[in-house]
């Protein structure tokens, strides 16, 4: 369920790119974003933390103990914030930028289509991966009612998303950072490579991540642990398409399967690792606990866990919890907040999981990790 964003190899690119007009609207759309996170929201944020509202805020968040008591003040303070023209600018920019920016991907990819749709064609036999597609996969109600992201038809609703990701999206608009939990300026693939590191262990014999959209993090880990077997699931046949396609051009065996994560279909004890990224925020806080157990299943003795997801409210400052929480209704993430209010480390230790540890890596606690191991 992971964005494919532009970690495609020169080398195995299409001839072409987007066209001028194209290109030249979503870099728009990237330096209005970048504006927007960069300059409206500090001075937002400043404007909040100096009132009298905001020090009494901050208070009350820093002593918030149960889920409710937090939500009531992400609640009031964004209460607060709404009666300020910038912070209502800057989140009328983030809304302009989250619609338009799939709008005008997909109309300059419509307009370089054949290309594409060639570039996204399935591999020339043989191939050194494999990808296992199950038409009779019915996904789960929650999952096909939503337009993620804005996303028009959600991950399946337009045949070349994968070309809107990779060479629109993931290189012209994403690459500022600057929306949902990623801070202004970070590098995203970066953050997956800072995700990846915190793997204890110098080698693993198999991998698995569930929910991996286009391979995008598997890709990632190959490069880490070259001489793992790497495993993904998906429910999107068409993001699995776009990682598989990627994966054979640059010579990686992946294996791809679609599957509902929460069922994988794996053998009990059968992987080393498993690797999460940017997943459980989409997930039901019930969908996610029976993650934990199905990964917990699927470890061997001993084998290790590492998630990244958006941090969590009581990590944040309240201003930033409201940031957070905003996605949930504007950027059709039903379950953002829901996440954000949840405690991972209380759910692993539940499934059974030891040595379990919660950390920030970047700014505004995002990238934020929660790792743990199978008891050996």
């Amino acid at each position: 369920m992971t964005f494919f964003t532009a970690c495609v190899p020169q080398s195995v690119r299409p001839p072409a790119g987007l066209g001028q007009r194209g290109r030249a609207g979503l870099e728009l759309l990237g330096a209005t974003q970048k504006y927007a996170a960069s300059h409206l929201r500090p001075a937002a944020r400043a404007a909040f933390e100096a009132s009298q509202a905001g020090a009494d805020l901050a208070r009350a968040h820093a002593q918030a103990a149960a889920p409710a008591e937090m939500r009531r003040v992400v609640a009031e303070t964004t209460s607060v914030v709404e009666r300020d023209p910038v912070w209502r600018m800057e989140r009328f920019l983030q809304r302009y930028v989250g619609e338009e920016s799939f709008a005008q991907g997909i109309q300059a990819v419509e307009e370089r289509r054949a290309m594409f749709a060639a570039f996204l064609a399935p591999p020339a036999q043989p191939t050194l991966g494999t990808l296992e597609l199950d038409p009779g996969l019915v996904p789960p109600k929650y999952y096909s009612a939503t337009e993620w992201h804005l996303e028009p038809g959600s991950w399946d609703g337009y045949d070349l998303y994968g070309a809107v990701f990779a060479f629109g999206l993931g290189p012209l608009v994403f690459k500022h950072g600057g929306y949902a939990a990623v801070g202004a300026g970070d590098d995203i693939l970066q953050q997956r490579v800072d995700t990846i590191r915190q793997l204890p262990k110098a080698t693993y014999g198999r991998i698995y991540e569930p929910g991996c959209g286009s391979a995008t993090t598997l890709l990632t880990l190959h490069k880490a642990f070259p001489q793992a077997e790497l495993i993904g699931c998906d429910l999107s046949p068409l993001l699995l398409r776009m990682g598989h396609k990627v994966a054979e051009r640059q010579g990686i065996p992946i294996h791809l399967k679609q599957r509902d994560a929460v069922r994988c279909g794996e053998p009990d004890e059968s992987v080393d690792a498993v690797v999460t990224y940017a997943l459980h925020h989409e997930l039901p806080p019930n969908e996610n606990m029976a993650l934990f157990q199905e990964m917990f299943r699927i470890l061997k003795r001993g084998g290790d866990i590492v998630m990244s997801d958006p941090p969590p409210f009581r990590a944040v400052s309240p201003f930033h919890a409201a940031i957070l929480d905003w996605d949930t209704k504007n950027r059709n993430e039903p379950f953002f907040s829901s996440a954000c209010l949840s405690n991972w480390d209380d759910r692993l230790r539940e499934a059974g999981f030891v040595d379990v540890q919660s950390y920030a890596l970047g700014q505004d606690g995002y990238p934020w990790i929660t790792r743990a191991s199978k008891p050996a």
